[in-house]
């Protein structure tokens, strides 16, 4: 996914400020799970079944990368490319009024 700027690219993102939150946590140490490459059981703490959902996403855009776990489970972190984009995405998310921010809030 190119970008000419950090609007253009969250724009161009399903639900930015959710995007942003997910990758916040990955941020801070939190990967997404994936237990087992075969296993439909994906999870990240707070995010439920919409963790599934933004895996798929984060790894078409090669915004994470895995490490698999002795135990079997395929942990996802942002990669140096989705640690770039959580940058844009954060300068973006600054950018913003607060009644911008209060539409992505809403929806």
């Amino acid at each position: 996914m190119e970008f000419s700027s950090p609007a253009h690219l969250m724009n161009r993102i399903p639900r930015p400020r959710r995007a942003l939150g997910v990758m916040r946590r990955m941020r801070l140490g939190y990967p997404i799970l994936e237990a087992g490459p075969l296993a439909i059981t994906t999870y990240l703490d707070g995010y439920g079944a919409e963790a599934a959902l933004w895996l798929g996403y984060f790894r078409r855009n090669g915004w994470i990368a895995a490490q698999d776990w002795p135990n079997g489970v395929r942990a996802w972190f942002l990669s140096d490319r989705g640690l770039a984009i959580l940058a844009l995405g954060e300068d973006w998310w600054q950018s913003l009024t607060w009644s911008q921010r209060l539409v992505y809030w809403l929806s």
